[in-house]
């Protein structure tokens, strides 16, 4: 049998003022009964302890949501349109039955327009927002942080931005970019 080496009392316990060792911890580790080194460690629901996550810019993630994938579509409709049309290239094929989430947008005319960011689920369009450019504002940039949809679970599956002139015709620029929770 070999020799076990001593545990150093380094914490105290506060309800009977003895010295007690810190626990080995690991991912997955129930918390109850363990006296573990502060760590960048978390309690899932069901009690056991689980690494802290972050994105993939380093950011501390608060939800137990998933990490995310970017997608993103930049598009020119040189011509312009007097009705609703796709901006060519301005169209993100979208998982089926995957959660989306941060729509961001880039929209731009030297006309007076309108764009739509519409969500596509198989035959049914879905418009999610309305942006319209014109005389002192000819590009508007936002991001629709409170917004998150599913996609359909048959058909095709897209986001993409439609646009049209009001009046005279100008070229309709824009990009897309939303994030699908994995």
């Amino acid at each position: 049998m070999s020799d076990l080496r001593t545990s150093f009392s380094i914490i105290e316990d506060v309800s009977t003022q003895a010295g007690v060792p810190l626990h080995k911890a690991i991912e997955g580790d129930a918390a109850a009964g363990k006296n573990a080194h502060p760590a960048l460690v978390a309690k899932d629901a069901a009690g056991n302890l689980i690494y802290l996550r972050t994105s993939l810019g380093g950011a501390l993630l608060t939800t137990n949501e998933g990490s995310v994938i970017c997608k993103k579509a930049k598009g020119e409709l040189a011509a312009g349109s007097a009705t609703l049309a796709l901006v060519t290239g301005a169209s993100i094929p979208l998982t089926i039955s995957k959660t989306y989430q941060s729509v961001a947008f880039v929209v731009s005319s030297r006309r007076d327009s309108l764009f739509q960011i519409v969500q596509v689920d198989d035959a049914t369009e879905t418009i999610l927002a309305e942006i319209v450019v014109g005389s002192g504002a000819y590009t508007e940039s936002n991001t629709l942080h409170c917004l998150s949809f599913t996609a359909g679970a048959t058909g095709t599956q897209a986001l993409k931005i439609v646009a049209k002139n009001f009046e005279a015709l100008s070229s309709l620029r824009a990009s897309v970019t939303c994030e699908e929770v994995v």
